[in-house]
């Protein structure tokens, strides 16, 4: 994915979400597509740039910025693996790049929020507005993923969308006491 595709592609998740998936589930899967390497990971490390001058000290952004990641990319297969599980639970038999795609492209606005949880006391209201997003855009996808394929008379739409905002606090509340944490280390 070119850079101007990229940031097209987090424009159309963010700003148009029922076409961006209406798009993405018509179109036909590239074979050697990898939505965590192709689209997940560098969102990640753009957003870890972004808290560098907000941290301030090089050393202490660092270390946030590899605990974040780590923890991004946890939440990232927590999610998809809880996904495929969900959906086989209900008989759907989706590809891995579909439960992937669902959680990648849902967590978009929590992982965009992040250099703003350094922000003291209304921190807790941007992640909640970015959780609410996410499930939004979960929503939406999981509704054209439907279309295509038939579902069962229960479908995990529920489950899926608490499942995205327990992990959405989680990440808040670790991310943000890290950083407390980071903020006792002297330099």
């Amino acid at each position: 994915m070119d850079l101007k595709n990229f940031f097209l592609t987090i424009l159309a998740i963010l700003f148009t979400p029922r076409r961006f998936w209406q798009e993405y589930s018509f179109r036909t899967p590239e074979s050697g597509e990898n939505l965590q390497k192709d689209y997940a990971l560098p969102v990640i490390a753009m957003v870890q740039l972004m808290k560098f001058p907000i941290i301030g000290t090089p050393r202490l952004a660092m270390f946030n910025a590899l605990a974040t990641v780590v923890l991004d990319i946890a939440a990232l297969y927590l999610i998809t693996g809880v996904m495929l599980r969900l959906l086989e639970r209900e008989r759907i038999v989706l590809p891995e790049t579909a439960a992937t795609a669902l959680a990648a492209f849902s967590l978009t606005p929590i992982w965009l929020v992040e250099p703003f949880y350094f922000l003291g006391g209304f921190s807790w209201l941007i992640a909640a507005v970015a959780t609410g997003w996410a499930i939004r855009i979960l929503g939406e996808g999981m509704r054209f993923l439907f279309e295509r394929h038939p579902l069962s008379a229960n479908p995990p739409q529920r489950n899926a969308a608490l499942l995205i905002a327990v992990v959405s606090a989680a990440i808040f509340l670790v991310q943000r006491s890290f950083h407390r944490l980071i903020d006792t280390i002297p330099v």
